[in-house]
C-alpha cells in the first residue's frame, strides 16, 4: 500500500477537523455524526486560510458533518470542490461511542486496558485500526493517483482515521502506528513522496511546513 516510488513530488495534507462539544466531553465520537462548535468553526477558517497557501490541487473528506464543515471552509478560500467519502470516517466505536474514557475505562475495563497497551481491539465491538486503513488508504492514493506532479490533496478526516492512514502510507507495522501521536483540532500531517515512496515531513503541525534544512533533507 506504499505510495508508488518514482519521484513525482506529490504532497497529501491530512488534516483533522475542528473542535467539537464531544471532543471538549472527552466523548468518543467514532461514527456519530457530532457538529462543530463555534471554536471549530473558528479553527477551520484560520487553518483553511493558511492550507490555501499550498495551493491544493484537491480536496477531499470524510462525509461526516464535522469533517465536511471544516472541508468547506477551505473550498471557499481555494474554489475547488469537496469530494466526501464514507471511507474516509472515523473508526467505528460501537457501545463506545457516546461515553467519555472514564465511563468507557469502568464499563469495559479490560477492553480499555488492552487497547491502551496497544493490543488490537474492536473497541465497543467496533472496527479494527487495520480495518479503518484497509478502507480509508486505498481512497487517498486513488485521488493521489490524480494528481499532478508536485501536486498537493488535502484530505479531510478524523484523528484516529488519519494515523493509520499515515500508518499504511508509510508501510509501518500496525502495532506501531500508536507511535505516531494523536492531532489536535484542525491540525495536520504532511506526506511527501520521494523516490523510495511516502515520506513523513510533519506531524501535528499547526503552521505552513518549512523546508528542512540540513544533512537529512
Amino acid at each position: 500500500m506504499n505510495g508508488r516510488p518514482g519521484g513525482r513530488g506529490r504532497r497529501l495534507v491530512l488534516w483533522r477537523h475542528g473542535q467539537t462539544a464531544w471532543n471538549v466531553e472527552r466523548r468518543f465520537q467514532g461514527t456519530t455524526d457530532i457538529e462543530l462548535t463555534g471554536t471549530g468553526v473558528a479553527q477551520a477558517r484560520r487553518s483553511a486560510r493558511l492550507l490555501a497557501a499550498l495551493r491544493p490541487d484537491a480536496i477531499v473528506a470524510s462525509d461526516l458533518g464535522r469533517a465536511k464543515a471544516t472541508a468547506a471552509e477551505l473550498a471557499a478560500v481555494t474554489g475547488l470542490t469537496v469530494t466526501h467519502h464514507a471511507e474516509l470516517r472515523e473508526t467505528y466505536a460501537g457501545a463506545w461511542q457516546g461515553l467519555t474514557h472514564e465511563e468507557i475505562a469502568e464499563r469495559y475495563g479490560e477492553q480499555y486496558a488492552a487497547w491502551k497497551r496497544g493490543e488490537p481491539v474492536r473497541r465497543g465491538g467496533g472496527e479494527l485500526e487495520t480495518e479503518v486503513a484497509d478502507r480509508a488508504a486505498p481512497v487517498v492514493l486513488s485521488h493521489a493517483e490524480k494528481l499532478p506532479d508536485g501536486g498537493t490533496l488535502v484530505v479531510v478526516s478524523h484523528g484516529g482515521t488519519i494515523r493509520t492512514t499515515i500508518g499504511r502510507l508509510l508501510g509501518l507495522e500496525a502495532r506501531s502506528w500508536e507511535a505516531l501521536g494523536g492531532l489536535s483540532n484542525c491540525c495536520w500531517s504532511v506526506l511527501g513522496e520521494g523516490a523510495r515512496g511516502w515520506r513523513l515531513l510533519e506531524h501535528n503541525a499547526g503552521t505552513l511546513p518549512e523546508p528542512v534544512l540540513g544533512d537529512d533533507d
